[in-house]
């Protein structure tokens, strides 16, 4: 789904697709996230609507799951798809 290099797409596409899962502990539900991410892009490209208000990405959480997503490197996304979002 990314579009072409240096696009904000593509940048968000490749800000989804860097998030690693933890071999021992709990992290953030892989499938919340990735959700939330695909719906990001959707209505990036106007596929759908946003699944959320870009102001509200930096205060969302996720459940947390055995092997799931690190916290913070999910955290630390969402703030920079929200500055690409608002073109910062």
């Amino acid at each position: 789904m990314a579009g072409p290099p240096g696009s904000d797409l593509h940048r968000v596409d490749k800000i989804r697709r860097s998030f690693e899962v933890r071999r021992f502990g709990s992290g953030y539900d892989p499938e919340q996230v990735d959700r939330l991410f695909d719906g990001i892009l959707g209505g990036m490209t106007g596929r759908g609507p946003m699944p959320v208000n870009p102001k509200d990405l930096d205060t969302l959480r996720f459940g947390l799951v055995p092997g799931g997503y690190f916290e913070a490197e999910v955290d630390a996304a969402l703030k920079d798809v929200q500055d690409i979002l608002f073109g910062r």
